[in-house]
C-alpha cells in the first residue's frame, strides 16, 4: 500500500487533530506511525530528511511546519495535507519519479500557465515575444490543459503572465473545479484584496506568490493583508544585476519569514519587467546562497535560472 493510501486508511481528519492538539508532541509521533507502516518504501535518504523535518525542533524544516499550525487557518491547512501528501503524492515522491510518464516522457509534477495574453510586462526572453500575441485563454481552454496535464501527473499548477488574478473569477472557477489539485499565482501586490483573501479562504487551494519589488509598500499591504486571514503565500523576488548582491542574503530571508511568507521564487531571467538580470559570477553567487539557506531558513524557496543551473559549472564558477 503506498503512503498516501495509508494515510488514507489512518484518516485525514483524525491525523489533522491529532497534529492540531499538540503538533510539538504529536509530529515525532505520526513519523513514527509512518515509520511502522512503510517499510522500505522510502529510501534511508529521504527517511531520513522527513524525521528531521518532523522530529528535531532545531531543524528548519521542522520550524516551517510548526509555523504553520499558528499562522494559517485550518480549513486550509487540511487542504495542504490532503492535496500536498494525500492527493500529490508527495511521500511517494522517489516511487513517482521512477514510474510517472505522459507520451513516453517524463511527467511533469508542476505546470506554469500563462493564461493572459498579451501581457503588458515586455519581459527579457518571454515566450509572448518569441512565439507572438495569443488571446487570453478562455475557461473551457484552460480547462481541458488542466484535465489533461492532471490525468498525466501533474498536481500543481502555477499561474503567471503580468497579473494573472485579473481573472480572478476564472481561475477561482478553477479552483473550484480541481480541488485535489494545488494551484500558484505570480501576482502584483495591489491583486490581493479583501474579496480575494475570501475566495482564496473558501477555495483552500492557490497561494499567491507576491511581486514584492513591483511596489515594496504595498506589498506590505498585501502580506498583512494575508497574514490577517491567516492565509499561506509567498513572495517572488526578481533578481537583478542591481540587487544580487542583497537579495536571497540572511537580512532578506529574515525579512521575507518576518512578514509571514512561507515560500520564495528568486527568478533572474527576469521572470517579470525589464532591468538588466544578474552577471554570471552574480548568478553562481546567489545560487550558492540559495541552496546553503535551504539547509538553515524556516522558508521554502525556489530559484529559476535563465540558463543552464549553475550548479553543474566547473570548480572556479566558469560556465
Amino acid at each position: 500500500m503506498g503512503i498516501p493510501n495509508l494515510l488514507k486508511a489512518f484518516g485525514v481528519s483524525k491525523a489533522m487533530d491529532y497534529l492540531e492538539r499538540d503538533p510539538d508532541a504529536n509530529l515525532p509521533r505520526l513519523m513514527d506511525w509512518l515509520d511502522k507502516h512503510t517499510g522500505a518504501q522510502l529510501s534511508p535518504a529521504y527517511r531520513n530528511l522527513f524525521h528531521r523535518a518532523m522530529t528535531d525542533p532545531d531543524n528548519n524544516w521542522n520550524q516551517l511546519i510548526r509555523s504553520m499550525y499558528t499562522d494559517i487557518h485550518p480549513q486550509v491547512l487540511k487542504k495542504i495535507f490532503e492535496n500536498f501528501v494525500i492527493h500529490g503524492g508527495l511521500l511517494d515522491w522517489p516511487a513517482r519519479e521512477s514510474s510517472s510518464t505522459q507520451g513516453g516522457q517524463k511527467a511533469p509534477w508542476s505546470v506554469i500557465f500563462p493564461p493572459s495574453f498579451p501581457c503588458a510586462m515586455n519581459c527579457d526572453g518571454c515566450g509572448a515575444s518569441i512565439y507572438g500575441v495569443r488571446p487570453s485563454m478562455e475557461f473551457d481552454s484552460l480547462d481541458q490543459e488542466l484535465e489533461v496535464r492532471r490525468a498525466g501527473g501533474g498536481h500543481l499548477f502555477i499561474f503567471s503572465g503580468g497579473d494573472p488574478l485579473s481573472l480572478q473569477e476564472k481561475i477561482i472557477a478553477l479552483c473550484n473545479k480541481y480541488t485535489d489539485c494545488v494551484f500558484a499565482a505570480f501576482t502584483p501586490p495591489q491583486a490581493i484584496t479583501p474579496a480575494l483573501c475570501a475566495d482564496l479562504l473558501r477555495v483552500g487551494n492557490l497561494f499567491p506568490a507576491i511581486q514584492v519589488d513591483v511596489d515594496p509598500g504595498d506589498a506590505a499591504r498585501a502580506s498583512t493583508l494575508l497574514r490577517s486571514h491567516k492565509l499561506p503565500f509567498g513572495v517572488a523576488c526578481r533578481c537583478t544585476v542591481e540587487n544580487a548582491h542583497w537579495v536571497a542574503t540572511e537580512p532578506y530571508y529574515r525579512k521575507v519569514i518576518q512578514a509571514g511568507a512561507k515560500f520564495c521564487w528568486f527568478f533572474t531571467c527576469p521572470a517579470y519587467g525589464s532591468p538588466a538580470a544578474p552577471t554570471r559570477e552574480q548568478l553562481l553567487d546567489i545560487h550558492n546562497r540559495i541552496k546553503a539557506f535551504r539547509k538553515t531558513m524556516p522558508l521554502l524557496t525556489l530559484d529559476f535560472w535563465d540558463g543552464p543551473s549553475p550548479s553543474a559549472a566547473p570548480q572556479g564558477g566558469n560556465l
